[in-house]
């Protein structure tokens, strides 16, 4: 009899596994149930539950902290920034889109919530998304640069506010106590309720059991009514590379109100799949993408025809109301606009965690918005020159640096395409572009300078050596805080008057080459000038 009993809960294990679901009266008898709700009025098994739930509370504070402090701590230390975002990550600094993130958040709070939120971008690659117990909603621009429209982003944002509307991290944390006294109390087949638990827990990837102390499974309140199921218990961690995992029922009762908080403010419910589609896509290009909001596959199969399911059916009556009523929205002009930003700069982050698919698709779609933007066609050029296999993908990425330099003309702010087109001509061995490599070269040192305040590039030695290489063996550019000047005008890197050079004459007056004599630094002494060294521009000139 043992025996056959240890057989059928092996199935039953195998059961689960496969089918990712499970219903409460497989797991408890209704005398389980009475007694789950019995422990649940004890004083001291509330305590216990308030305990644990005020160190997530207090875990929470820490880490919204952290990350809210993350723009001044780059500022004030950006060596060790570094470390700081590898374990915190860092908040997007860009106050139009964080606030136009943040306005649509809050018109998607159902009316009668008594939560505060907050609604914050990260900086960060990866497709991710989180919802904190202080009623902070992270979503990071790795997500949001892969949305179509401002429908999806709604989406996002509601169904994070869902899981705080529906406290789903308080009853994952009262659900674990409760389970657990209810086990100590079953002393006689709590090594067969921790095995099933472990089992579909592992399955998953891993069990709230372990915040409590214990790694024990699993229980949502929806087992104490006697409804639905789950596949694993949530996981409350709190890394930047590993968002909180939710159970396919509270997932479920997420997509459902978050669906219906979008269909309050008109928002067209549809693109929900649509979105889901893509991002499913996209993971299988790369499994990267995956890392953060998508989850497993198989789950996101799951969650469009939950969501699909839904559309069709108790939403449908609330759509065609909203249609006929005037309509319901996809996009906003502001959306289109603020995207071109985030794009481009999403994907300058993802070309550094080489994330090259991401990065082309969003700088790509960067300079369809907006293709005068010099920062977004320099990213792709330089991408499109790092992955280039043949000969017309080199010629597309030369065409964006020129059109990088291009756009960049008058205002000077960005010098690498410079050197990036320096590097290109250089690098096709023909002679004739000698003098227009030689040019492109210090047009480069001469606006790096302009924007590092008069210091030299840190490769300079090497650019001295493409000249030379080149047949220029004279020109040099010292740093601007070796020259003494009776110039008392501001840096133009820091100034927006008229008297401030333009971009073009700043490279031709370092392209001068003028011999003359030049006060030496501190000692007042004079040596001969090389070239470029005499006609330093005002943006070079410190102030005395």
């Amino acid at each position: 009899m043992r025996r056959t009993r240890t057989l059928a809960c092996a199935l039953s294990i195998c059961f689960l596994i496969l089918c990712g679901a499970s219903t409460a009266q497989d797991q408890y008898s209704e005398k389980d149930k009475k007694r789950l709700s019995e422990i649940a009025q004890r004083p001291e098994v509330q305590k216990e539950i308030e305990t644990q739930w005020e160190a997530i509370q207090r875990k929470d504070m820490e880490f919204a902290f952290s990350i809210n402090r993350s723009i001044e701590v780059e500022k004030a230390s950006p060596i060790a920034f570094a470390e700081y975002r590898t374990k915190y990550g860092e908040l997007y600094d860009n106050p139009l889109l964080e606030q136009y993130v943040n306005v649509l958040g809050q018109r998607l709070v159902p009316k009668a919530s008594n939560n505060l939120y907050a609604f914050r971008i990260l900086l960060d690659p990866v497709p991710r998304a989180e919802a904190l117990s202080t009623g902070t909603i992270y979503v990071s621009t790795g997500l949001v640069s892969l949305l179509d429209n401002e429908a999806q982003l709604t989406y996002v944002l509601a169904h994070e506010i869902a899981h705080i509307e529906k406290a789903h991290q308080y009853n994952a944390i009262r659900n674990s106590v409760l389970e657990e006294k209810l086990n100590e109390e079953h002393e006689t087949d709590a090594t067969k309720k921790r095995a099933l638990f472990s089992a579909i827990t592992t399955a998953a990837g891993a069990g709230l059991g372990g915040i409590a102390g214990g790694a024990r499974g699993a229980l949502t309140g929806a087992i104490i009514g006697g409804v639905g199921g789950l596949v694993a218990s949530s996981v409350i961690i709190r890394n930047r590379f590993e968002p909180t995992n939710w159970s396919k029922v509270e997932e479920d009762e997420a997509d459902s109100h978050g669906l219906q908080y979008m269909l309050q403010q008109n928002y067209d419910a549809r693109e929900v799949p649509r979105m889901l589609a893509r991002l499913d896509k996209l993971t299988t290009e790369d499994s990267r993408v995956g890392l953060g909001f998508i989850g497993s596959k198989r789950r996101v199969q799951e969650r469009i025809e939950h969501i699909s399911e839904q559309l069709k059916g108790e939403d449908a009556a609330l759509i065609q109301q909203r249609l006929a009523s005037g309509g319901l929205k996809g996009s906003t002009p502001e959306f289109a606009t603020l995207m071109a930003t985030l794009k481009r700069d999403n994907g300058i982050q993802a070309m550094q965690y080489d994330l090259f698919a991401m990065a082309k698709d969003n700088l790509q779609d960067a300079v369809s918005l907006r293709s005068n933007d010099p920062r977004a066609q320099t990213y792709l050029g330089e991408l499109l020159a790092t992955t280039a296999q043949t000969d017309p993908d080199r010629k597309e990425a030369l065409d964006h640096i020129l059109l990088a330099i291009k756009y960049d003309a008058e205002r000077g702010a960005y010098p690498e395409p410079h050197l990036d087109h320096a590097v290109m001509m250089l690098s096709s061995r023909d002679a004739g572009m000698a003098q227009s490599a030689q040019k492109e070269i210090k047009a480069y040192v001469a606006l790096y300078q302009r924007e590092h305040e008069g210091t030299t590039p840190p490769n300079v030695h090497v650019l001295y050596d493409y000249l030379t290489d080149t047949g220029d063996q004279n020109w040099y550019m010292p740093p601007a805080s070796a020259i003494t000047t009776r110039n008392t005008g501001s840096l133009g890197v820091v100034s927006s008057s008229a008297n401030s050079p333009k971009a073009t004459e700043l490279v031709n007056a370092s392209l001068n080459e003028t011999t003359a004599t030049a006060p030496a630094a501190e000692t007042g002494a004079t040596r001969p000038a090389t070239h470029g060294a005499t006609t330093k521009p005002a943006a070079f000139h410190k102030v005395q």
